[in-house]
């Protein structure tokens, strides 16, 4: 008898450092959504909704092919949803072209909020692929706090919902003009 694959191991919890090390974290999260993803992946495909939340997305890796496959992949699943806060998404597209491309084909599986008043609070910045919550610490410096427990995403999920409360719809995929 052969055993099962053994799950990919979560990363270390607590403070991650360095532009590299964030960008990685950010990018093995985003692949390991995919259902193909592999013995090596973190085990997120089972997830239903993944939250996005940056002041412009400027230091992400949307625009990789890889990682939009990925969420393509997830996507695809049905009964998924994208959730995305900000407050630039202008700069968002500008920098990540091949990602707003992307986001219009399935713009029945992403929203896309900005705070109605105020900014976004820190503390929601990050990736929260339950029970997966990658949390910017500070973009300058490159620190991510990460999470691997039910109990802190809960406690995140329910922040995301008050605060979603006192948002709008943002980020049109298409414009219509006259």
């Amino acid at each position: 008898m052969q055993n099962a694959p053994a799950p990919a191991p979560w990363p270390a919890g607590g403070l991650h450092q360095g532009r590299q090390v964030c960008t990685d974290l950010l990018r093995q999260a985003l692949l390991a959504l995919s259902p193909t993803a592999g013995d090596g992946a973190w085990p997120l495909a089972g997830t239903r909704q993944l939250w996005l939340a940056d002041t412009d997305f400027a230091d992400w890796p949307l625009d990789e092919p890889a990682v939009q496959t990925a969420l393509g992949a997830w996507l695809r699943q049905g009964g998924r949803q994208l959730c995305m806060a900000g407050e630039q998404f202008d700069m968002a597209a500008r920098l990540h072209p091949r990602f707003a491309r992307w986001r219009r084909d399935w713009t029945h599986a992403i929203a896309t909020w900005a705070p109605v008043e105020g900014r976004l609070p820190q503390a929601l910045h990050g990736l929260l692929a339950a029970p997966l919550w990658l949390q910017w610490q500070d973009a300058p410096d490159w620190r991510i706090r990460c999470f691997t427990d039910a109990v802190h995403a809960r406690a995140i999920q329910a922040q995301i919902a008050d605060f979603l409360q006192r948002c709008e719809p943002a980020w049109p995929a298409t414009t219509l003009g006259l």
